[in-house]
């Protein structure tokens, strides 16, 4: 089971498009004095919400297709999960916040999932390893994975050994009792935290994930990167004990509708969306757009198909916003008004969608204000950024917080308030500590975010 990569949302559409490139001229020179740049900020560990405001008719569909397959499309036989207490160890020593991060994420899960779960010393007597490596040796066996989950294998040169073989196979399981997640260890602390956070819970539960899912880390579309109050009514529910391994599909969706009264008791009088399952030539077509093995030309041809389709298929729900925001990536370089105007359709289903206190709205309102700031409207540019920190915060995007902090910073600045303008330069740079590294990048994007003035074209 493989985690496509992180698309880097928290980057301005206008000012930061070559995010993740190699880096410019000049950039160590910017990131000299570091030294003196405040500490590294991180998120206290929060508790979701214990239910969830969406029809359980709808829920247990995306329970049985989350369950019942692989992101590939292949049908699973059978689910599986672990049985009795599960442990969690380290292969090696991890940095401070990471560990920090993992602790907080297991303490989560027994509260929020109740499970059974636990955090050990010794990797050999775990179910579940984690084994971290230079991301570039991770790169070579997987280049389209930011991090991967594999059962069976106890370390690395075993997973080489047998990845092309039945035993690395999720279809061939009938129990889990022992799964590796391999990471980068030269990655942000936050892209660390994610990995854990979308691996074990794959590790644990579903090993799909579904594009139609609005409020989930089983979602490939990346918008929410920590376990969500669906997340863990999903474990609760896939960890019930009527669930039992080696149920079929049929069986498990016999018992699921007393389960999820249960487990998800504001979701007995919601009403059903009935969202249709996603196409899969709309996936192929957006992971084409957002992949890197193409031309910018074909990844073009890809989100305009991506965009057409969502229309054909009569998504009005959060894929058709997801289809205009990855063609906007795509266009920055070669079209930028097109790229405006497509952020700008996107924030405006999300906005309609989900209100304004949402993730998948913030991101938005980033590009929305990158523009209104490159056309002096610092007015709106505040408006967007302002409504989109609580979410930032509420979703644990330090990568995103530094950017709106950052131009937020170039606002206040260009508003007369030098002195506040620092203070928000120093706060953004704390959280880019957490969700950007090396240091040279945190100054690199500062210096772009600088140049989005009028008269200063990104």
């Amino acid at each position: 089971m493989t985690r496509i990569k992180s698309l880097v949302f928290s980057c301005s559409a206008m000012a930061l498009s070559a995010c993740g490139a190699t880096q410019s001229t000049g950039v160590s020179k910017r990131a000299q004095g570091t030294e003196n740049w405040p500490a590294m900020q991180a998120f206290a560990s929060s508790r979701a919400a214990s239910s969830v405001n969406r029809s359980n008719l709808d829920i247990l569909n995306e329970f049985l297709d989350l369950s019942f397959s692989l992101e590939s499309g292949q049908r699973l036989p059978r689910l599986t999960r672990f049985e009795g207490p599960i442990t969690v160890a380290f292969a090696q020593p991890v940095k401070p916040v990471t560990s920090r991060d993992m602790d907080a994420l297991l303490s989560r899960l027994r509260t929020e999932a109740n499970l059974d779960i636990s955090r050990i010393s010794n990797p050999k007597k775990a179910n579940i390893v984690v084994e971290t490596m230079p991301k570039a040796e991770l790169q070579r066996a997987a280049p389209s994975a930011a991090c991967i989950v594999v059962p069976r294998v106890s370390s690395w040169a075993e997973f080489r050994k047998f990845r092309r073989n039945r035993l690395t196979d999720w279809s061939s399981l009938d129990r889990r009792e022992r799964a590796m997640i391999f990471m980068p260890e030269d990655i942000s602390a936050q892209d660390a935290r994610d990995c854990l956070h979308e691996e074990l819970a794959q590790a644990l539960g579903p090993l799909n994930d579904l594009y139609r899912l609005p409020d989930s880390v089983y979602n490939d579309d990346n918008f929410h990167i920590i376990l969500t109050a669906y997340d863990m009514m999903i474990l609760r529910a896939y960890y019930a004990p009527e669930i039992r391994n080696g149920m079929a599909r049929y069986e498990a969706a016999a018992v699921l509708p007393r389960i999820l009264a249960r487990v998800n008791p504001l979701g007995n009088s919601a009403p059903a969306r009935g969202l249709e399952p996603t196409r899969r030539d709309w996936i192929n077509a957006v992971e084409n757009a957002l992949g890197v093995k193409q031309s910018d030309t074909a990844r073009m041809k890809s989100a305009d198909k991506a965009v057409r389709i969502a229309k054909q298929a009569g998504y009005t729900d959060h894929r058709l916003g997801f289809s205009y925001f990855a063609r906007a990536r795509v266009s920055i370089s070669a079209n930028p008004e097109r790229a405006a105007a497509d952020f700008a359709r996107a924030y405006t289903i999300f906005n309609k969608i989900f209100g304004s206190n949402d993730i998948h709205t913030a991101q938005t309102a980033l590009q929305m204000a990158s523009l209104s700031i490159s056309a002096g409207r610092y007015d709106t540019a505040l408006r967007f950024i302002n409504e989109a920190i609580p979410p930032a915060k509420s979703a644990q995007n330090g990568r995103l917080l530094f950017s709106l902090l950052a131009m937020k910073a170039e606002v206040v600045a260009q508003l007369g308030n030098p002195g506040a303008s620092a203070a928000l330069r120093r706060e953004a740079v704390a959280w880019g500590r957490y969700g950007i590294v090396p240091p040279a990048e945190i100054a690199d994007r500062l210096a772009i975010i600088a140049k989005l003035k009028p008269g200063h074209p990104a």
